[in-house]
């Protein structure tokens, strides 16, 4: 909770200052979005703070794995936009794919990157790969706001798995953007 000081001025007819603190408490608010949306400016706000996260890319064996997409928030004084991840895409020559020992795919709303984890079927006994698509960025942007204003906000998709004959990857996290801002108790 944050405090809010106003002061007041009292002058007698002795000219004696008198004065006064007054304090006014505010209540941090934050507004989340798990998907694209409008955020109305409540009233009484002229400053709010967005913490936006791209969406993370996914992870397959051959070139189809796709990046995530970008979140962002539409303020008046422009555009703030959190980049998604970029996509891993890797393959092994001679043909042979991977045995798969683990996959896992970014967490709903997270913006984290797809992991993925195994062993070449052509490498030898012991050879081990660990691949991980990127999360997407994370940005935090403050910008004066107007009452009744409506901000578009946009919540980036996670990356796509990629596919490679019968094995398939792992998805990236969607994006997801809060916005912070504060009113009197």
């Amino acid at each position: 909770m944050g405090l809010s000081a106003a002061y007041s001025f009292t002058v007698t007819d002795r000219g004696y200052v008198g004065l006064q603190n007054y304090e006014r408490k505010m209540i941090t608010k934050i507004d989340r979005f798990t998907a694209d949306g409008t955020w109305t400016v409540p009233a009484g706000v002229t400053y709010a703070i967005a913490h936006i996260r791209g969406g993370g890319g996914g992870i397959g064996n051959g070139t189809n794995a796709g990046a995530g997409g970008n979140s962002s928030v539409a303020f008046a004084s422009g555009t703030i936009t959190a980049t998604g991840g970029g996509a891993q895409n890797f393959s092994f020559g001679g043909g042979g794919g991977p045995a798969e020992k683990m996959k896992v795919a970014g967490a709903t709303n997270s913006g984290l990157g797809a992991k993925m984890t195994g062993s070449p079927s052509n490498y030898g006994d012991g050879e081990r790969f660990f691949a991980s698509a990127g999360d997407g960025a994370n940005v935090v942007a403050g910008a004066e706001v107007t009452p009744g204003a409506s901000i578009t906000v946009t919540v980036g998709a996670g990356g796509t798995a990629g596919t490679y004959s019968t094995q398939t990857g792992a998805a990236g996290g969607s994006g997801c953007v809060w916005i912070e801002y504060q009113v009197a108790a």
